[in-house]
């Protein structure tokens, strides 16, 4: 059986991209006649481009992106493959010193595109879909992580900085200034021939993953990102708090990862009941494209009150959520937020997490809440109009504070690291 290369992929992500839900995926990809292990790896990539952060429908986006820099520094839920990290100052290294650095790096990421296609290893690909038209460049997406990792020399601020860069420019002071580059001294060299003949595809070698969870255990000192960055996370965890290696992390990232696994947990009951009041809105108004929500979102109300009940969310004390924003993430939450969630968590506890998706006052809060964030004209419940749009789910999902992100470029990491070259 033939393999399938990232090409023969581009129509179907085109198609993933418009699936209104995740059942929806596995038909999309029928099609392609490939091996179990291929269809395994296909899966992978659908992954990347179904499986991002929920929409911030209720406000929450604050507390959920402190939470998540607290947890994974430095990264952003459009991170994909850990050798990006590499394969970016790789490319400005090859535009150095060119008449146009900034075309030419660019001319050397969109090439890569093409390499990485013909690659045996090439999930995550930034431009799977639009090839060399991708309007995005990886440097783009990857450059804050890039400097939070230290892949740059300390006080290169941007790609402007790095690409402007002159070979005689001079770090330090008078007396101990030397020639360098942007880049880390320490940087591991391209391959030979570097964009092309990327056969590895994003698989790291052992010298590079090694590279990279060192960087990690120096700037991220800590924190559950350096725990992981030396103990493997498993690749089917749904969440950090239901894996195993990232419950074994001891101090400071303890208390943090259960005030994360109970935000997300408590919140998510909220997120559940604002969707079910626009299923049935949307069922009384007669549409008719996105069929059997309501009894989809009251089976995951009924399924979300027994999750609550096992994180012993009524034991939260919200309070020490906000003594850790204002404290270590330096973060000042609105305060129509901070009350949301607050009053929220003091709902849930009244009511005792039964019959949720029934409770009166719940089903108001939730409403009030939607109108308070977005303004009547942008709120879809009580809006014909917007509700028209509706393709059966806005930001239902959990908070998991960059997991599926996070855990694929840790996994590289490991991967390298046990690899044989």
């Amino acid at each position: 059986m033939r393999s399938v290369t990232g090409r023969e992929l581009a129509e179907a992500t085109r198609q993933i991209r418009r699936a209104d839900s995740i059942r929806r995926v596995s038909s999309l990809i029928a099609w392609l006649d490939a091996s179990s292990e291929e269809q395994r790896r296909m899966r992978e990539i659908v992954h990347f481009f179904t499986d991002r952060e929920s929409r911030d429908e209720l406000g929450l986006g604050q507390i959920r992106d402190a939470i998540s820099d607290g947890l994974f520094p430095g990264t952003s839920t459009l991170l994909t493959r850990a050798r990006y990290l590499l394969f970016v100052p790789w490319c400005f290294q090859l535009a150095a010193g060119k008449v146009d650095p900034a075309t030419a790096a660019d001319k050397f990421e969109r090439r890569l595109i093409d390499e990485l296609r013909d690659s045996d290893d090439f999930a995550g690909l930034l431009g799977l879909q639009r090839g060399t038209a991708l309007k995005t460049l990886p440097s783009v997406v990857y450059w804050t992580t890039i400097r939070a990792y230290g892949v740059t020399r300390d006080g290169v601020a941007s790609r402007d900085e790095a690409l402007e860069w002159r070979s005689d420019q001079a770090v330090g002071d008078d007396d101990t200034a030397t020639t360098t580059s942007p880049w880390s001294s320490t940087l591991p060299a391209m391959p030979e021939g570097f964009p092309t003949n990327l056969t590895r595809g994003f698989r790291l070698t052992r010298d590079e993953a090694g590279w990279l969870r060192d960087r990690i255990l120096e700037r991220a000192p800590g924190t559950l990102m350096s725990h992981l960055a030396e103990q493997r996370p498993d690749s089917a965890s749904s969440a950090p708090w239901f894996d195993e290696a990232a419950l074994r992390v001891t101090g400071e990232p303890t208390a943090l990862l259960h005030q994360a696994r109970a935000f997300s947990t408590t919140m998510h009951g909220a997120a559940l009941l604002y969707n079910l009041l626009l299923a049935e809105e949307y069922e009384a108004a007669g549409f008719t494209s996105v069929t059997g929500a309501v009894d989809d979102y009251r089976a995951a109300l009924l399924s979300w009150e027994e999750q609550a009940a096992a994180a012993r969310i009524a034991d939260w004390r919200v309070d020490e959520l906000w003594n850790w924003m204002a404290g270590a993430a330096h973060v000042h939450v609105v305060p129509r937020t901070r009350r949301f969630v607050d009053e929220w968590a003091q709902l849930v506890r009244s009511q005792g997490l039964r019959g949720t998706a029934d409770d009166a006052d719940a089903r108001t809060f939730i409403r009030e809440r939607e109108r308070a964030h977005k303004g009547s004209g942008q709120a879809r419940l009580g809006n014909r109009e917007r509700l028209a749009l509706w393709q059966g789910s806005s930001g239902a999902g959990a908070l998991v504070f960059r997991w599926p992100q996070v855990r694929r470029i840790l996994i590289d990491i490991h991967d390298g690291l046990e690899s044989d070259a």
